[in-house]
């Protein structure tokens, strides 16, 4: 787990907030500094901002009471290889900081933004932050409809307030990505994996089983993106459906997974409730969450213990077969591989006792 980390953590958005073409770090921490304070936004506030497209898939946006929340992480961080299985581990934004009179160059600091957000594929908004242009600096035509948002000098104040609008502008684009992500995530045909399958086999039975868990999984996945749209009962809604998938295909870490996340939906829909019976549910769930991680674990284990039953009788009956053969060092070649197989699998024995066999064949060839 993170040092940080809480329940409210599945619905907070990550930002990669990366210095740019070489910014002094005490200006670059200054700037941060004032981003920082920006951490929640409320949805009200970015209703200007914002434009329907196609219907929402939040059907139950709370507009006036609700908020996306930000987790600014300076410097940006490397990809998780749990993002598909929770959503908030991905980066989903990138924010640039520039200063102008230490790059002048805009262009360069352009091409330098856009190469620094292709380490973060997952970003779905992108915007350079550049303070402090100079006037030639702003008549510009090159920064027209780049990621560059210019912040003319100006009083701490009134550089907050324009922070304040880019960060509300940067939460109601996020807004629409989510709810394209969620319309096609509803239709398409995604595939959603974490570590521990990508260590399973690929056998046919493996394929059927993944399609299968598919729905669930996409479900769960919904219900987290509901979360960061800052939408509680539609990803309860959401994760609802996925427990009831996830249970029916014993997918139990996605089961895990889904409960956890409607765990923080509980508590964001309740926020700043104090309430015995919410608190006895929350920890009823936890347990659940425990319990059921657990399990998936379990039954990880036992389908890698009969995965590996399943090879140690083909290496032995690899092994039988070897005895058949004419040529001795033919017979020693088998011999010294498979009792290296054994012996990465762990079974030290067999693989001593095929070492033996061919230290004979060695010495009886």
């Amino acid at each position: 787990m993170e040092p940080d980390a809480s329940i409210e953590t599945s619905s907070m958005i990550r930002v990669a907030v990366l210095p740019i073409a070489g910014v002094p770090p005490l200006l670059f921490r200054d700037y941060a500094a004032m981003l920082l304070r920006h951490h929640t936004v409320s949805l009200n506030s970015i209703s200007s901002f914002y434009t329907e497209h196609q219907k929402s898939p939040f059907a139950n946006q709370p507009w006036e009471s609700g908020s996306l929340r930000f987790k600014f992480i300076l410097g940006g961080s490397p990809p998780s290889p749990w993002e598909d299985f929770q959503s908030n581990r991905k980066i989903l934004a990138v924010i640039g900081i520039c200063h102008c009179p230490s790059s002048p160059d805009l262009r360069s600091v352009a091409n330098q933004f856009t190469a620094a957000c292709k380490s973060y594929s997952s970003s779905l908004v992108q915007r350079c932050f550049a303070f402090c242009p100079g006037d030639s600096q702003l008549e510009e035509e090159s920064n027209k409809g780049s990621n560059l948002v210019l912040f003319p000098p100006a009083d701490r104040q009134t550089q907050e307030f324009h922070l304040q609008t880019m960060v509300q502008d940067i939460a109601a684009s996020l807004l629409m990505e989510f709810e394209k992500w969620v319309l096609q995530a509803e239709s398409g045909g995604t595939v959603f994996k974490t570590p521990l399958d990508s260590q399973a086999s690929l056998s046919s039975e493996e394929v059927i089983k993944a399609k299968k868990r598919r729905l669930g999984r996409a479900q769960k996945t919904i219900g987290d993106y509901c979360l960061l749209a800052g939408s509680p009962v539609d990803a309860n809604a959401h994760y609802s459906t996925a427990l009831e998938l996830t249970r029916l295909t014993a997918d139990f870490f996605w089961y895990a997974g889904a409960m956890e996340g409607s765990v923080c939906a509980l508590l964001i829909d309740h926020m700043g409730q104090k309430d015995p019976v919410l608190e006895d549910e929350v920890k009823y769930r936890y347990n659940s969450v425990i319990l059921h991680y657990r399990k998936s674990f379990i039954q990880d284990n036992a389908q890698r213990r009969e995965l590996a039953k399943e090879v140690v009788e083909l290496l032995t009956a690899a092994a039988d077969g070897a005895t058949s053969l004419i040529d001795a060092s033919d017979k020693l070649v088998v011999y010294v591989e498979i009792a290296r197989l054994f012996g990465a699998l762990g079974y030290h024995r067999k693989a001593a006792f095929l070492k033996a066999g061919g230290s004979v064949v060695l010495a009886t060839g």
